[in-house]
């Protein structure tokens, strides 16, 4: 209702900042979200654009500016995350959302959202994001989409899917174009066809049930599913990144040694690269 594009987010939160004397801290939240390739060219939105459906830009795109809000005390929450609840979903999300998730599934296993932003229709895209009271803690935003006509046969998602599916969740600090997770939904959604962050090479590899060895090894996700779609073999499809696992995890700051034993050469030799993995049943995501 607010328009097609961010104009309003922008003027309103400059115009809150002019009114509570906090024009630089926004215009430095505006500086921190280009170095983050955050806006580019065409604003957050073009940022987006790389990740989401077209349908699904507008309300991601508010996503950004309600963290934002949030780092400058403007954002009434509906419900303020604690600090333990905060910590356990920032943990759990990456590995939830290797599966295809619905609306229902997120609120029956987070709870309600601290910000609901989109409608209530089901046909429509939505955003869900939390977060605690904290200020310095950022805002973990699921994208929601439900636009499933003609969706691919490997998804077992036919016609029009009655409740909105997770398409992808912001949760990681850095680099824009690496903050995210996919569901296989939002993978093949993705506007994109390079489905691996450029800032973390990987390949997808699948380890058959019960197999000693690897007996696959592909450049896309998408590759990896049409390949096991026609074999229909069962086993796990794992993205790793290229280098050592345990190296890239610590680099990129998703594991943090704590331990005697850890870089140790058996833990090292033992490390899983903790990145999304599909378990394939037939040549099928289970659901």
């Amino acid at each position: 209702m607010y328009g097609r594009d961010e104009t309003a987010e922008r003027l309103l939160l400059e115009a809150m900042a002019a009114l509570d004397e906090s024009l630089t801290r926004w215009w430095a939240e505006c500086d921190r979200l280009r170095e983050r390739d955050a806006f580019v060219a065409t604003g957050v939105m073009g940022a987006y654009s790389d990740i989401l459906p077209a349908d699904a830009l507008r309300d991601a795109t508010a996503s950004v500016y309600a963290e934002i809000a949030h780092r400058l005390g403007w954002l009434e929450l509906d419900r303020a995350l604690s600090a333990a609840e905060y910590q356990r979903l920032s943990a759990d999300i990456g590995g939830w959302v290797t599966q295809d998730r619905t609306l229902t599934e997120v609120i029956e296993t987070f709870g309600p959202p601290s910000l609901w932003i989109g409608g209530t229709n089901p046909f429509y895209s939505k955003t869900l994001a939390y977060v605690t009271a904290n200020r310095d803690d950022d805002l973990i935003c699921l994208h929601l989409w439900n636009a499933f006509a003609n969706t691919a046969p490997e998804t077992g998602l036919r016609g029009v899917h009655p409740e909105p599916v997770v398409l992808a969740v912001r949760h990681r600090p850095g680099p824009f174009p690496g903050a995210f997770s996919f569901t296989p939904e939002g993978l093949r959604r993705r506007p994109s066809d390079d489905q691996c962050s450029p800032l973390r090479p990987a390949v997808w590899i699948f380890h058959g049930e019960h197999a000693r060895y690897a007996s696959g090894v592909f450049d896309t996700l998408d590759a990896g599913l049409a390949w096991a779609a026609e074999h229909q073999v069962t086993g796990i499809l794992a993205e790793y990144p290229h280098g050592g696992a345990y190296d890239v995890a610590v680099s990129e700051g998703r594991f943090t040694p704590s331990k005697a034993h850890h870089g140790t050469a058996d833990h090292v030799a033992t490390f899983s690269p903790g990145l999304r993995h599909i378990h394939l049943t037939g040549g099928r995501p289970d659901r």
